[in-house]
């Protein structure tokens, strides 16, 4: 029997999510990536989750990940206590903010809606038909 299954279910999944957390943080620091290591390791997991071989091991995290979400809620404590910290900063900035939100808002939904657009478009044509109408045989 191994080591792994001697561990009590939930400790067995923080030790996987840790792992997976730690694995994204080595992959930032070798390859000096602009995205959070933490976010690499919830990718990773998520592409270990994908993968048949692999599922296990996700599914070995679920008594671990389980209550967590369900106080996720907690999570947003920092960002908030950060935000009041750096009141100052955002007042100074006050018009560029909004400004880069709400443009990336806007691309990202013109962005989707086109490739959507395109999807269907592919999608009937592949079926045969135009414009979402069967053609009906003669």
């Amino acid at each position: 029997m191994s080591r792994a299954a001697l561990l009590p279910p939930v400790l067995l999944g923080l030790v996987i999510l840790l792992l997976a957390q730690m694995a994204g943080l080595a992959v930032e620091a070798v390859l000096g990536l602009p995205v959070p290591g933490v976010v690499i390791g919830l990718v990773l997991l998520v592409l270990l989750g994908i993968l048949r071989s692999t599922r296990p091991v996700v599914r070995a995290a679920e008594p671990a990940a389980t209550p967590l979400l369900a106080h996720l809620q907690l999570l947003f404590v920092p960002p908030g206590v950060g935000i009041v910290l750096e009141m100052q900063a955002l007042a100074q900035n006050a018009l560029p903010i909004p400004l880069a939100v709400g443009g990336s808002f806007v691309l990202t939904l013109l962005l989707s809606g086109a490739l959507l657009q395109a999807l269907l478009r592919r999608q009937d044509r592949r079926r045969g038909t135009a414009h979402g109408v069967a053609e009906e045989p003669a």
